[in-house]
């Protein structure tokens, strides 16, 4: 992200002036955190609550905790940004217009442009996220919607990949053009990867794989004496950490953490010096399907914690759900 800030800023100091450029870079930033609020605002009008909305070198993602529960709301959540887009860049293009100001009328031609690109019907794009509503709608069947959305993002990724390095084998600035392609080509792949594996896992609970029950821990317990009483994280593998013994869970602890640490310095090394907190894992209710889970799953700790009323019931291992997964994968793709 920051390297996209200063290449904004710098063309556009060049273009506008160093405070114009500045603010400019300031406004497109703005707006893209605006579309996403679009998004995280419709899908708080279907349940769907928002995790974070994170800024990046592409543009932004608001991700949600969970998949919409309908068609309807897949697609009216998707819209949200684009419309959100085009209201910023009408409003602002009319403002410049009015006033004579290029830096508005810059602000208007870079949110209409926003909101057409996202349109383009391809997944990840919204564009592709209306198609797949579209089609889940028509045919009843998310994962095929899916699959469809992801096959139109690959065409529409690698198409522009390949304008990209066109425009640079003729001298001209193809270079983004060509990474915004790829990204969105290896993306479709992965909606279309992640379609299979949701079909493989329709019916699963998370409940199915969780280990009820897991052991708390207070503030005053080491590496080394979690590791001699191990029976107590079960096949869980993982301990709650109850930092202020008031039975509010903060954090959980995994075995390979424990075991990570060398011999010697386990005794030295208390569980809440190796708390993960529960914001950066994986949460769902212990109905939920489990392929509606995996978007949430934090690759450098993939387990899934179980709730109910704010209340820890229990965790999905690492192993378990690697196990199901991989079970998942095998019947998808037959190795």
């Amino acid at each position: 992200m920051a390297l996209i800030a200063v290449f904004f800023g710098v063309n556009l100091a060049t273009a506008l002036g160093v405070i114009a450029g500045i603010t400019a870079t300031a406004a497109f930033f703005l707006s893209i955190l605006l579309h996403e609020f679009g998004h995280a605002l419709v899908a708080r009008r279907y349940g769907v609550n928002t995790e974070s909305i994170d800024l990046w070198a592409l543009g932004g993602v608001a991700r949600l905790d969970r998949e919409s529960p309908s068609p309807k709301a897949d697609g009216l959540i998707a819209g949200a940004g684009p419309a959100v887009s085009l209201l910023i860049g009408a409003l602002a293009f009319g403002l410049g217009y009015l006033f004579r100001s290029n830096l508005l009328l810059w602000v208007g031609v870079v949110n209409l442009a926003l909101a057409v690109f996202n349109m383009l019907p391809g997944a990840p794009l919204d564009g592709g996220r209306v198609l797949r509503a579209f089609r889940w709608a028509r045919t009843g069947n998310k994962y095929l919607a899916m699959r469809e959305a992801g096959n139109a993002g690959r065409v529409l990724g690698w198409s522009m990949a390949l304008i990209g390095v066109v425009m640079m084998v003729q001298g001209l600035p193809g270079l983004f053009v060509a990474v915004t392609g790829v990204f969105i080509g290896l993306n479709a792949k992965q909606e279309i990867l992640a379609s299979y594996m949701g079909e493989q896992l329709q019916g699963v609970k998370v409940r199915d794989l969780t280990w009820f029950g897991v052991a708390h821990a207070g503030s005053d317990m080491d590496a080394d004496s979690m590791i001699d009483q191990r029976q107590r994280l079960g096949d869980a593998g993982a301990v709650a950490i109850d930092s202020n013994g008031d039975g509010h869970v903060d954090g959980l602890v995994l075995e390979d953490q424990l075991w990570a640490i060398p011999t010697e310095r386990r005794a030295m090394v208390m569980l809440t010096q190796l708390m993960t907190p529960f914001s950066t894992l994986a949460k769902a209710g212990p109905d939920e399907e489990l392929s509606s889970v995996l978007s949430r799953i934090n690759p450098l700790r993939p387990v899934v914690t179980v709730w109910s009323d704010d209340k820890l019931l229990g965790v999905v291992s690492a192993k378990k759900l690697t196990e199901r997964l991989a079970t998942a994968q095998r019947q998808a793709f037959g190795n």
